[in-house]
This record gives C-alpha cells, sequence and structure tokens, in this order.
C-alpha cells in the first residue's frame, strides 16, 4: 500500500490478494495522520473565525481497496474460484434479459472481456448493469445484500474496515465511489455500517422500478470518479449551509481507475494539516 501525498510517504504496503489470507498492516499510523490534520484545522478555523465546524470526508474505492477481489466479476486465485461474482449470480437467478440462467454466464464473460479489450472500460463496466435491463431494482439489491451478508463480507479487508470505523468515530465521512454496478456496490452497505446513499457505483436510470439500459452520468471510472467527488463535495455543501466540506484522504488500488481523484485529493490545499492520498497495490 503506497501513500501520496504532499510531503509524506508512510511506506505501508499490502500484502499481494494472491492469497485470500494475506495478513494486512496496521494503519494507525495513517488514521492518526488523518485526526492531525482535522484537529489543525479545527484549531486553525476556531482561533479566526466563529463559523461552524467543517464537514470531512474520505473517499474510498471498493474492489480491490476494501473487497479482496471484485463483486462484480468475483475472485480466483491461481485459476481456483474463490467466490463468484454478482453478475454471476445475477444471470444464474434469472435477472438478465441478455443471458440464459443455463449457461449464460460464460457467454457474458466472453462478450464482457471482449468489450473490455477491444473497446474499453467506459463501455464496458456500464454493460454489466446493463445486462439486467428489464430487472425489478429491489430484486437487484436483495441478491446484493444477500451476497454479501452470506459470501462477500467475508472477504472485505480488515485494515480498510479499521480506518472505515475509526474515520466514521471520529467525524470524518466515508463515502464510496466505484467503478462496479450501484446496484451491485450498494448491497455492501450493512456489512460496512455505512448508510447505502454514501455508496455510489454506475448508475442506470431506473422507470417504474425496473432497471433501464439508460446510465445516469458520470460513468464512475477514471476521471468519471474526479467528477462524481466534485458532485458528492458539492452536494454536502448544499446540505450544510454555511459549512465548509473538506475531503482528507483518499484510497484506491488502480491507476487508470483510481488516479484522477487520489491526485485531486493529495494536491489540494487544506486550511491546515495536509491531505493523503493512499495506494493499495495488489501487485506487491
Amino acid at each position: 500500500m503506497k501513500t501520496l501525498q504532499r510531503g509524506l510517504t508512510f511506506g505501508l504496503m499490502l500484502a499481494a490478494l494472491g492469497t485470500v489470507r494475506a495478513e494486512e498492516p496496521d494503519d494507525s499510523r495513517i488514521i492518526n495522520h488523518i485526526f492531525q490534520a482535522r484537529d489543525e484545522i479545527l484549531q486553525r478555523m476556531g482561533t479566526t473565525n466563529s463559523l461552524p465546524p467543517p464537514v470531512f470526508l474520505a473517499c474510498w474505492d471498493f474492489d480491490g481497496t476494501i473487497l479482496k477481489g471484485d463483486c462484480s466479476e468475483g475472485l480466483n486465485v491461481d485459476g481456483k474460484l474463490i467466490y463468484p461474482g454478482l453478475v454471476q449470480c445475477a444471470i444464474e437467478r434469472g435477472l438478465s434479459s441478455l443471458y440464459s440462467p443455463d449457461g449464460g454466464f460464460g457467454t457474458f464473460w466472453t462478450d464482457y472481456t471482449n468489450m473490455e479489450a477491444r473497446i474499453g472500460p467506459w463501455l464496458a463496466y456500464p454493460f454489466i448493469p446493463q445486462i439486467l435491463r428489464g430487472a425489478k431494482v429491489d430484486d437487484v439489491l436483495q441478491l446484493s445484500r444477500r451476497h454479501f451478508a452470506g459470501t462477500l463480507s467475508n472477504y472485505l479487508m480488515a485494515s480498510s474496515l479499521k480506518i472505515i470505523r475509526a474515520l466514521a468515530q471520529g467525524g470524518v465521512e466515508p463515502h464510496i465511489i466505484s467503478a462496479g454496478a450501484d446496484l451491485f456496490v450498494k448491497g455492501a452497505a450493512e456489512s460496512l455500517g455505512l448508510p447505502a446513499h454514501r455508496i455510489h457505483g454506475i448508475e442506470l436510470r431506473a422507470r417504474d422500478g425496473r432497471v433501464t439500459e439508460e446510465i445516469v452520468y458520470p460513468v464512475t471510472w477514471n476521471i468519471g470518479k474526479l467528477e462524481k467527488l466534485r458532485a458528492i463535495l458539492a452536494q454536502r455543501e448544499r446540505e450544510s449551509p454555511g459549512r465548509r466540506v473538506l475531503v482528507l484522504a483518499g484510497f484506491g488500488d488502480s491507476y487508470p481507475t483510481d488516479g484522477p481523484f487520489l491526485k485531486f485529493i493529495a494536491t489540494q490545499s487544506l486550511p491546515a494539516g495536509k491531505p493523503i492520498a493512499v495506494f493499495y497495490d495488489s501487485r506487491k
């Protein structure tokens, strides 16, 4: 796990995900650094004016950063299936209008991987929720919640959960921005102890309670994650009139996916203290 920030590198490394039972590091120094920035800001603002305290945020990627593997695609280690992803579960439950429950996942996987390789993530990643067009939103959410409760919660990273819970208790709101399907990642809300409205993925418009193919932009991959973060900041400002909204930390595991929002966070100028961006490097 690398940390990127102005003037500070912790040099922590996350054990490779090739082994699901890999020991994870103690991230107390990251928590302490974030709280130090929070406290310096509160002290600075408390001595200069009588404005109400800021709203503090931390922004997270999900797959590979909070969850070992990928909630949509599943987790394979050395050719062995550790757990199936939600897209496979959805197809086999008959929630896809494009792929049959009987053998349809194999066809989907060929189509999806070819699309990702030949066209790119901007179309391939939204294709995952788009195969659910016509399904009831509540049915997809119920499937996601059950898969997290019964299986995926066993693969949440202890170090990430420690940071998320410590920050939440310390007045720093965790927000998740994933390149996975919104209806899939929201299923993690109860397992993480977070409100579902703070978990964001690639979203499709719903009509009459059913999934459509229509994308609700931005697509939360690469620069789209930064656009979503800016939208979250603007929304929190509208909800908290008179209060500044400051993002103190960012967490991700992929430069192509998470690089823009991590760079934005790491290079900010806060009223006091320093922001931090943490990179979980699964190649290590």
